[in-house]
């Protein structure tokens, strides 16, 4: 997926209409603390960021109602999920989501 690639050249973006979403897989359920969302021009005005262990179930740990198409940078959260989603309720523009990238951010290690 280009959102998480680490490049800012590449990107997501969603079909034009509401109820869009990006998920991704940590792999193993991990604590998160910290979401950082670099939009592009095309960005969600409502969203939530959500979180599960199995993909099916969601739990809202954030959410926006003014969504500004900025970088959003989400600390103080302490979650822990194997999968992380921007949920893309309604959108700012008449064109779908764009994120140039969706950083997930867990704990640093000791020392850093």
């Amino acid at each position: 997926i280009h959102a998480v690639d680490g490049s800012l050249g590449t990107r997501w973006s969603s079909a034009f209409s509401d109820g869009q979403w990006i998920r991704v897989d940590l792999g193993a359920a991990q604590s998160i603390n910290r979401i950082v969302l670099r939009w592009e021009t095309a960005f969600a005005r409502v969203y939530q960021i959500q979180v599960s262990n199995d993909a099916t179930t969601w739990t809202t740990i954030s959410s926006s109602t003014a969504g500004d198409g900025a970088v959003d940078d989400i600390g103080k959260l302490t979650a822990t999920g194997r999968f992380v989603r921007v949920f893309a309720e309604r959108r700012a523009t008449p064109w779908g989501n764009s994120l140039w990238e969706f950083e997930v951010y867990g704990p640093s290690p000791v020392g850093e």
